[in-house]
């Protein structure tokens, strides 16, 4: 996948963002205009709107990773977290050996490719960033720490993330008889919305003012 300019990003975000957006408002108009199913459906639609928020997260925080590795950056001017993943299999192996050599190699490597462009192959499963499948505000905090941006958009809403959303929705799909209110539902519905509006915006931000690179850069990893 090619992602160069920040239009094509911002497209590739917006087309991301239309179609969950579009299937969360019409399962919402269904269960507020069919009442004698609405228990049923509220439980459906907790565990929708948990997928469609961590398939957002995960894909635009990718998406964003391709744009910065199709943007011909020296890996010396990256970030340190953007680096560990095109150095992931190394750092592993680092982790599972106690030999000098290995760890020389390692090093030896870090050298080898500072001048290098900075590029990423995705994985099997097309994913460089990771939810771990639960996206709580801890790994959602980790995530903006691997891109190197500075947020509290996921601490000022971290109870509702991991209790309104999450708790629900493991008690659904784990098949408990667990009912979901429906004002609660509705509160966990407009701050899923505006998640994912404020994730876009500040990854359009973080693209436009370059701050992959370790000069702009408003974290500090050392």
């Amino acid at each position: 996948m090619k992602i160069r300019t920040l239009e094509e990003l911002e497209d590739k975000f917006d087309k991301n963002l239309s179609w969950r957006k579009k299937e969360i408002l019409s399962l919402k108009l269904l269960i507020e205009s069919n009442e004698s199913n609405r228990k049923l459906l509220l439980r459906s639609g907790i565990a929708i709107l948990c997928a469609h928020f961590e398939g957002f997260i995960k894909e635009s925080s990718n998406l964003y990773v391709i744009y910065i590795a199709n943007n011909n950056i020296k890996c010396q001017d990256v970030i340190y977290p953007l680096l560990a993943i095109k150095l992931k299999g190394k750092i592993k192996e680092c982790g599972e050996t106690e030999k000098y050599s290995v760890y020389a190699s390692m090093l030896g490597k870090i050298e080898t490719i500072k001048e290098n462009k900075f590029n990423l192959k995705l994985s099997e499963n097309g994913s460089l960033v990771s939810t771990q499948a639960n996206p709580t505000s801890n790994v959602l905090k980790e995530i903006l720490k691997t891109l190197g941006l500075k947020s509290d958009i996921f601490d000022t809403k971290s109870k509702y993330i991991d209790y309104s959303l999450l708790k629900n929705r493991h008690k659904v799909v784990h098949g408990e008889k667990h009912e979901i209110d429906y004002n609660d539902f509705i509160t966990v519905y407009e701050i899923v919305m505006k998640l994912m509006d404020e994730y876009r915006d500040l990854l359009i931000e973080a693209a436009d003012k370059k701050l992959f690179l370790k000069q702009n850069c408003e974290l500090e990893y050392a």
